[in-house]
């Protein structure tokens, strides 16, 4: 059981950083090209998001407290970006802007769920 939480937090943890960090270079710089970005930053939303359902199973199942509550705001946040990044909503500057201030929500989440409760 360690090893696949520790496999998943790795997974999460890289898969996020090149989501996340690929969108806020996207949503602040609309010179930088983001059709060659597309798939590489869709798979990595894909898998950030996989794993981190596997985690909440893992390391929360049965609860609901108040971490936990948190942690859904930010999976919330983080699935809506998914979404608008996919279809593009708005166009795909906006989507990325959008995108970007919903990620920056679920890592907020994720960073002040541990100190909710």
């Amino acid at each position: 059981m360690t090893i696949v939480l520790m496999l998943a937090i790795a997974l999460h943890v890289l898969s996020g950083v090149f989501w996340a960090g690929t969108t806020f270079a996207l949503a602040r710089g609309p010179s930088l090209d983001g059709v060659t970005l597309r798939k590489p930053q869709l798979g990595a939303a894909a898998v950030a998001i996989v794993s981190g359902a596997l985690l909440g199973h893992l390391a929360h199942a049965g609860a609901f407290g108040a971490a936990e509550r948190v942690l859904m705001l930010g999976a919330a946040a983080a699935l809506l970006a998914a979404v608008i990044q996919v279809f593009n909503v708005r166009g795909p500057a906006a989507a990325q802007r959008i995108a970007a201030a919903l990620l920056a929500v679920s890592l907020l989440c994720m960073v002040l769920a541990r100190y909710a409760g």
